[in-house]
């Protein structure tokens, strides 16, 4: 009978442990040479974060559209 529990109750916690991660998870821009990166990536708000990465800025930021420009 445990073992039964356990086969219900170990897939619910992987899906919701699975989507508690995807929702944390943030979106990413390149955002062209890494000339003045920080300005470009904080376009995307205060949790932007800049990268410059093999010459290349890259934003990380939270997932939502960034302001209009």
């Amino acid at each position: 009978m445990s073992n039964a529990k356990f086969s219900v109750v170990f897939p619910i916690i992987f899906l919701i442990m699975f989507a508690l991660v995807e929702d944390n998870m943030g979106c990413q821009a390149s955002l062209g040479d890494c000339r003045i990166c920080g300005i470009k990536c904080s376009y995307y708000g205060r949790h932007a974060e800049a990268h410059c990465i093999g010459g290349i800025c890259v934003c990380d930021f939270p997932c939502k559209p960034p302001p209009k420009l």
